[in-house]
């Protein structure tokens, strides 16, 4: 069957963040306002938000995230600490690849449907992926699957979105249980770009970066 669609993996795929907030930079700023919040806390609290309540509510900003996030940790920050929390965030930006605006538009230029699947909550790349949003069918991240993407539901979501078949379908990503494990479960072909480790044994292709695989993929299409 031909190739009718791509599935974009969106972090180490197409892009990633200017930095790493790490959890100790948002405990300091935390203890330094006085709330008693430490590393550990802070990243179990956040992960829970991220991948269990984000699915459910959606938040559309980094405030709003964050105040879940306080929810969850039973700390009654002010508006303040959690407008300068949302701030840290933003001063490190969601960043596209070079070779990732090629990469979308070419696979637009050959008649493929596209999407981008992630559990990352929208507040925290959407302003990143505006020079390729165009080429961009469909952004399906946890709120819109209504769940995280270790559940290859996520999949069936796009698919049904983009009305088309497993077969038809090619997903390109970096993390060999999420994007090619998953993806092969569900009866599409899987590129692994190994930014880490060695290439997925189950992946069809293996490319170095996004644009090598859409170049994989032309050559399939012709």
């Amino acid at each position: 069957m031909a190739t009718g669609a791509v599935i974009f993996d969106l972090f180490k795929t197409l892009g990633e963040f200017e930095r790493t907030i790490t959890d100790e930079d948002v405990s300091s700023l935390l203890r330094g306002r006085g709330y008693e919040v430490y590393p550990q806390a802070w990243r179990h609290a956040f992960s829970f938000v991220v991948f269990v309540d984000y699915p459910k509510h959606g938040f559309d900003s980094h405030e709003a995230l964050f105040k879940q996030v306080f929810r969850r940790l039973e700390v009654d920050a002010d508006d303040d600490t959690v407008n300068d929390l949302a701030d840290m965030f933003r001063s490190s930006p969601f960043r596209l690849y070079p070779e990732s605006h090629e990469a979308v538009r070419r696979a637009r230029d050959i008649g493929l449907k596209t999407a981008i699947a992630t559990s990352t909550p929208k507040p925290f790349f959407r302003t990143g992926v505006e020079p390729i949003a165009d080429y961009i069918d469909f952004i399906c991240t946890g709120y819109e699957a209504g769940y995280e993407k270790s559940n290859p539901h996520i999949y069936k979501v796009i698919l049904n979105k983009l009305q088309v078949e497993p077969e038809e379908t090619v997903v390109i990503g970096d993390d060999p249980v999420l994007d090619i494990s998953n993806a092969k479960q569900h009866g599409m072909r899987a590129i692994h770009i190994p930014r880490e480790g060695a290439p997925s044994e189950l992946a069809d292709d293996v490319a170095k970066n996004v644009l090598e695989a859409i170049k994989i993929v032309e050559e399939r299409v012709q």
